[in-house]
């Protein structure tokens, strides 16, 4: 069958709110965000515009990765609570397939929530070298190698295959037909990676187009609230712990975030201190559902959020369930109480506290983002210039925080240099 390019898409109803500031007394801003009522929503916040971007969940069933020209994959869609099994590792058994029957398909398979990259999805989990697929170095493509079948909580029944991947998607599917117990005829479609500024292209099986709309600007994000499958922990009446396939309602976070948890933790202040660098992750779901028991919200729990080189920490405090979808939580961006500059484009750097607690100690934070030549150095200067302390910081590239003991010196003003890759920065410091 003739492969057919989309040049058509469906535009699905989208609603984008900049939320109200209301601020409490420790400064921190109230989003009353929902999903609706049976989580019937996908929801987008990000933090730097205050904004709420919220799409219908139930309006495409395959996401295609088309953020890299070199880096492809897939995600479906949750919402649907689709299972997918893997049907065959031949794909010239697409016709011999003639049933929707997946008892003898093994286990199904999930998007994974457990990962660094959005796209490591249910298809990525296939027996293939690239899960559905195999690389051809001969013509630098993906070529398909494996057929599914998705089958969804309503009953429904698609068999899919990706046949190629090369700069967009060329995949087939066939939905099963009940009244003829078949599969109807196969379509046959590519969907182009395309010049959107977005992570994925999204795909309808019921309008048998691309739909478009169905997510921001990937900067114009940092939290997706949505459904997804987690590995649930539960003990079987042996005592024995254990693992089950359990379907979600939490966030995943964009890739160009990191997040670290501290629990236990006091919500409601107006200081902070920041978690070491190591516990700052990449990890699609560091924030996931773990925020929130079987009912409400853990009133211990907060999480930090590092974005470029700002730094926000937030916590929720509403959690109503299915009945509404509402999540409700606070937020306060802490990047000028840690003094954070920008001192080349290589390097950000910030020093907390300032002024000092009694014990005279500060933290350096370090945020490279290019490796230099040579390390770079702190040194404290009197306000008579001279050097009453020097240390050494790390070329490595990273995020990281050094700690100063400052205890040898007396109360007063003092300059902090920080000098890397060629340029230096100076800041104000109060010893107490």
């Amino acid at each position: 069958m003739k492969t057919k390019l989309l040049l058509t898409s469906l535009f699905a109803l989208s609603v984008q709110q900049t939320v109200l500031a209301q601020t409490d007394a420790n400064g921190y801003t109230t989003v009353n965000l929902s999903m609706g009522s049976s989580y019937q929503n996908r929801v987008f916040f990000d933090f730097s515009a205050n904004n709420i971007v919220s799409q219908p969940a139930n309006s495409w069933d395959v996401a295609f990765y088309r953020a890299s020209a070199t880096n492809f994959g897939t995600r479906i869609n949750d919402a649907y609570d689709i299972k997918v099994y893997q049907a065959s590792a031949n794909p010239a058994d697409w016709n011999n397939i003639t049933s929707n029957s997946i008892a003898s398909y093994g286990a199904p398979l999930f998007n994974v929530d457990n990962t660094t990259y959005l796209q490591e999805g249910a298809f990525e989990q296939g027996s293939a070298t690239y899960g559905w697929g195999e690389y051809n170095p001969l013509n630098h493509h993906v070529e398909g190698k494996v057929i599914f079948i998705m089958q969804y909580a309503s009953g429904a029944s698609v068999k899919f295959m990706i046949e190629d991947y090369f700069g967009g998607y060329t995949f087939k599917y066939a939905k099963w037909n009940a009244a003829t117990s078949s599969w109807d005829a196969t379509q046959t479609k590519t969907v182009a990676n395309g010049s959107d500024d977005a992570y994925f292209n999204y795909f309808s099986f019921a309008t048998g187009e691309k739909v478009s709309n169905l997510e921001p600007a990937r900067s114009n994000w940092d939290m997706m609230f949505t459904r997804y499958y987690t590995d649930y922990p539960y003990t079987d009446p042996q005592g024995n712990p254990q693992t089950m396939k359990y379907r979600m309602s939490g966030v995943i976070q964009n890739s160009n975030i990191s997040v670290a948890k501290v629990r236990p933790e006091t919500q409601e202040t107006a200081t902070s201190t920041l978690p070491a660098s190591t516990a700052f992750s990449g990890n699609i779901t560091t924030i996931g559902h773990s925020w929130k028991p079987t009912s409400g919200v853990y009133s211990d729990a907060v999480y930090y959020v590092k974005q470029g080189t700002d730094y926000y920490r937030m916590y929720f405090i509403s959690n109503e369930g299915t009945q509404t979808g509402n999540m409700y939580f606070k937020y306060k961006k802490i990047t000028a109480t840690l003094g954070i500059t920008e001192v080349s484009k290589k390097a950000s750097f910030g020093i907390y506290p300032n002024p000092t607690t009694a014990d005279k100690k500060v933290t350096v934070l370090f945020d490279v983002k290019e490796k230099a030549n040579n390390k770079g150095s702190i040194e404290v200067y009197d306000l008579t210039g001279k050097i009453v302390h020097t240390a050494e910081l790390s070329n490595q590239a990273g995020f990281y925080k050094q700690d100063l003991n400052l205890s040898h010196l007396t109360a007063g003003n003092y300059i902090v240099k920080i000098t890397f890759g060629g340029s230096t920065e100076t800041k104000k410091l109060i010893v107490k």
